[in-house]
């Protein structure tokens, strides 16, 4: 939110103050209030003020005055003297996938030092050097003459989990962006050239913050790849025990990597595997067709019980997850 002073009640030096504050601002929408408590008894000097004023945008931006849905809104107010301008965030959704096991999905400042730097986190005040949200703010932010986003995900993966397949579907909101004629089209490109190694977006388009709301309450289904790890040498035998294309009922309580953050219950949830292969006497890799929300990383291990059944229950053999992908997420 920006504020300059406004002049006088002179309606010259007044619309001088308006364009000035409306400048940096790419709009094609707004609307405005006035604040005035001497203008209390005084009604209809307010309104003609404020028509004078609509009728002054209206012209010399070529915007339209809307009641909802504007993209700059502006307040006068006189008892103060100033006028705040204030831009509508900006949605934009699209797809990302994610290629190293060392991002995160979006920014987190460190939970035990809360952002002033400590052991824990290397003295960065974040719980990892990167995230999928802060490489698309290094392209979109300055495009858009923005400060800050916030990164809305459909679900989300750990860090050391790679995003591959289509990607996962995202909404990027920017917080009172001054510029909005941006080609996306040269967002994508920029952002895929610049960090090709690390992520890709695909399908950018402008949204709303609907999309928001539907991305956050959609469930759905994810396909996983696990190579896994296990104490006990493998055999064929044993290893039928994980039957093919069977859907599991399983009973999940919170896990206790996440316990600190999330309610402890118990959820009810399924998955199908539907490939698994012996690569070594104590390897094996697993493709799984899990319902929403399903930690795999515990149904494979059993996270001391609290996800049962598990794959280690199923082989009767203690087994880790050492590398997870997500494959699909189906919508």
């Amino acid at each position: 939110m920006d504020m300059i002073n406004i002049p006088s009640l002179l309606e010259k030096d007044l619309f001088s103050a308006v364009s000035e504050a409306v400048a940096p601002c790419e709009f094609s929408s707004f609307q405005i209030g006035i604040s005035w408590s001497e203008s209390e008894t005084k009604w209809e000097l307010k309104q003609e003020l404020r028509g004078k004023i609509v009728s002054f945008i209206e012209s010399k931006f070529k915007a339209k005055q809307v009641d909802i849905d504007y993209e700059l809104y502006l307040v006068l107010n006189f008892d103060r003297m100033i006028i705040q301008t204030t831009p509508s965030n900006i949605f934009i959704e699209g797809v990302y996938k994610k290629f190293s096991r060392k991002i995160a999905q979006t920014f987190h400042y460190c939970f035990k030092c809360k952002g002033r730097g400590c052991k824990n986190c290397n003295f960065k005040g974040k719980l990892s050097e990167e995230s999928v949200q802060e490489l698309i703010e290094k392209i979109v932010l300055p495009a858009f003459d923005s400060k800050e986003s916030k990164f809305h995900g459909c679900g989300r993966e750990d860090v050391d989990v790679r995003m591959l397949g289509k990607g996962r579907p995202f909404v990027i909101e920017l917080v009172q962006a001054l510029k909005r004629k941006v080609s996306l089209k040269k967002i994508e490109e920029k952002i895929n050239s610049s960090f090709s190694e690390k992520i890709a977006v695909s399908n950018l388009s402008f949204s709303s913050k609907e999309k928001v709301i539907k991305l956050k309450n959609t469930s759905f289904e994810k396909i996983y790849f696990a190579k896994c790890k296990c104490e006990k040498k493998l055999t064929k035998e044993s290893f039928q025990k994980l039957s093919i294309n069977k859907k599991i009922s399983i009973i999940q309580k919170t896990p206790i990597r996440v316990e600190k953050r999330r309610v402890l219950k118990d959820r009810i949830k399924y998955a199908t595997i539907l490939e698994a292969n012996i690569l070594s006497e104590n390897e094996f890799e697993v493709k799984i067709l899990a319902s929403h929300g399903l930690y795999i990383k515990e149904f494979i291990s059993g996270d001391e019980e609290r996800t049962n059944p598990n794959i280690s229950s199923l082989l009767e053999n203690k087994s880790v997850c050492l590398e997870l992908d997500v494959l699909e997420i189906i919508l």
